[in-house]
């Protein structure tokens, strides 16, 4: 009789632990990496465009969405600095005069922003 509830027991704590064991275990994973700046850089654009939509179809309130995008854009500025990348505002001779991307020659448009790069005509 008594091996009944043995098992019974077994069998329960056996059936806790496979469905608490992911629970744990990704509690785990998160703790121990610690996100690159790459990662961060990601994480953080990401996040904005998800606010972006999620506002653009209503579901946030403007107060919401303008207190969680300064956060994740300030993020994204914190890891682009610590990735040492440009903001545009030092752009280059070679470099697109909008957003700053690197110009093939003889470019009459930026692959990036679609900016036209050809000089205006002169004015007669």
């Amino acid at each position: 009789m008594y091996a009944v509830y043995i098992f019974g027991g077994i069998l329960a704590l056996l059936l806790a632990a496979v469905i608490f064991a992911p629970m744990v275990e990704r509690k785990s994973v998160r703790e121990a990496e610690a996100p690159t700046p790459e990662g961060r850089k990601a994480r953080a654009l990401d996040a904005l465009r998800e606010l972006e939509f999620e506002f653009e179809t209503g579901k946030m309130a403007e107060s919401d969405y303008q207190k969680l995008r300064a956060h994740w854009a300030a993020e994204a500025i914190e890891a682009r600095d610590s990735l040492g990348e440009s903001s545009g505002s030092d752009v280059q001779a070679g470099d697109c005069p909008v957003c700053g991307a690197d110009l093939k020659p003889g470019a009459r448009f930026c692959s990036r922003c679609g900016e036209s790069l050809a000089d205006p005509a002169p004015a007669t």
